[in-house]
């Protein structure tokens, strides 16, 4: 029974062949649809949404089912344990280090969905913090605990500063990003629907490149335009990263790359169909697209990047991503089956 349900997934994809590269120039990979061995009677998921390595080795996923609020694998993929916190919601993840402690951020986004079927339930989403084992050290106070009066909130993600606080993405709420201290203190917020170059909409998404030379850039997709922006860590606007064409979730940056997930591109005639995603590997100094896994070629005329599109039915909606030290990717991803996270095996 186990191996049936680990095979489904590749049977759901006419065409996609397991001997088959992924990818573009020198960055092609060897998909594995079976790397996470989970039983889903056990460890059930609705969505595979966001990944993270602990220092331990261990791959933490973050998912939205009412059982479980984390996944915990191996590196081969072997899963270990559940954790079970009773949060709901879950959409964004990162793991941090305080005073030598290791915490998961927990990013409930508002869309608390249920055991079966597809009916998700918008409410109040909320971030907290837990330690590796699954304790609940503290639930950060929402904005409008906090007095703010910028709508309902709903948050995609969470990012941890050099400074020691938390950024927020209200990627499905306000489109603000709001940063906290761990004691729950507001120490600004920036970003939110403008008539300039800053505006972002859908931010679903939130990292720091602390590597750049113009010094440390928070980077915030603007989904909805085809955009990833770049902010200061007091939320001024320095750069605008276009991605023509992909729906893509924000950046993971390791070594000389920068990685990304999209969930959804435009045809050719514009129009946006479900099930359209695949991935994005970028230069990190140039920003220049290099691969594009699952898509069609990446192409650039006089410098400017051409329309991203899907090129086969491999990859449903791709959510988020991690890449660890060997430049393999793990994907989770968003209304495909209730499928578990892939790997990426860099072709060497």
């Amino acid at each position: 029974m186990r191996l049936a349900v680990m095979l489904l997934p590749a049977l759901l994809l006419p065409g996609a062949r397991a001997e088959d590269l992924l990818g573009h120039g020198a960055l092609r990979y060897r998909l594995d649809f079976g790397w996470a061995k989970a039983d889903p009677t056990v460890a059930p998921i609705v969505n595979a949404h966001a990944l993270a390595e602990a220092s331990d080795g261990r791959i933490y996923l973050v998912t939205d089912h009412p059982r479980n609020d984390f996944i915990v694998f191996e590196k081969d993929g072997r899963y270990l344990r559940s954790i079970s916190a009773g949060l709901g919601g879950g959409h964004g993840l990162e793991i941090f280090t305080k005073d030598g402690v290791e915490y998961l951020a927990h990013v409930d986004s508002g869309w608390h969905m249920a055991a079966e079927g597809w009916n998700p339930t918008p409410v109040e989403g909320r971030v907290t913090i837990l330690t590796l084992d699954g304790k609940v050290v503290r639930r950060l106070p929402t904005p409008a605990e906090l007095g703010q009066k910028d709508g309902k909130f709903m948050p995609c993600d969470v990012a941890w500063t050099p400074s020691g606080t938390l950024l927020i993405a209200d990627g499905y709420g306000s489109n603000l990003v709001y940063e906290l201290t761990l004691e729950g203190k507001l120490v600004r917020k920036w970003g939110g629907p403008t008539k300039d170059a800053a505006n972002l909409s859908n931010a679903h998404g939130v990292s720091i490149d602390v590597t750049d030379p113009r010094g440390p850039l928070v980077w915030v997709p603007s989904r909805g335009q085809n955009q990833i922006k770049a902010f200061t860590l007091e939320g001024r606007h320095v750069d605008t990263l276009d991605l023509p064409g992909a729906f893509a979730g924000q950046l993971f940056f390791r070594g000389d790359k920068i990685y990304t997930a999209v969930c959804w591109s435009k045809d050719a005639q514009g129009k946006r169909p479900a099930k359209s995603g695949f991935l994005l590997v970028l230069d990190r100094a140039t920003k220049k697209v290099l691969s594009a896994p699952g898509g069609e070629e990446p192409r650039y005329v006089a410098g400017k990047l051409q329309p991203l599109r899907q090129a086969k039915p491999v990859f449903l909606h791709g959510h988020d991503l991690y890449v660890d030290s060997a430049g393999d990717i793990y994907l989770g991803e968003w209304n495909a089956e209730r499928r578990y996270p892939s790997k990426l095996t860099l072709a060497r």
